[in-house]
């Protein structure tokens, strides 16, 4: 069971990372001073945010999985 549990974390953390490496580059696209275009730079930052979100969602997953399974 604990082995499982472990498998099971380590999956959502390595999902929770890459959750955060998008946000991360959508933050870098939103905020680059080079990039002109304002509605995409708009657009990204919106998704930046459903990034972080799902990121938080992963989180309460791992929390979950680490005290309830």
């Amino acid at each position: 069971m604990e082995k499982d549990r472990e498998r099971l974390s380590d999956y959502f953390k390595e999902m929770k990372g890459l959750e955060e490496s998008t946000r991360d580059y959508y933050i870098k696209v939103s905020t680059d001073q080079d990039f002109n275009d304002q509605e995409v730079k708009g657009t990204f930052e919106r998704i930046s945010k459903d990034e972080q979100k799902h990121a938080e969602i992963i989180e309460k997953i791992i929390n979950l999985i680490k005290y309830n399974v």
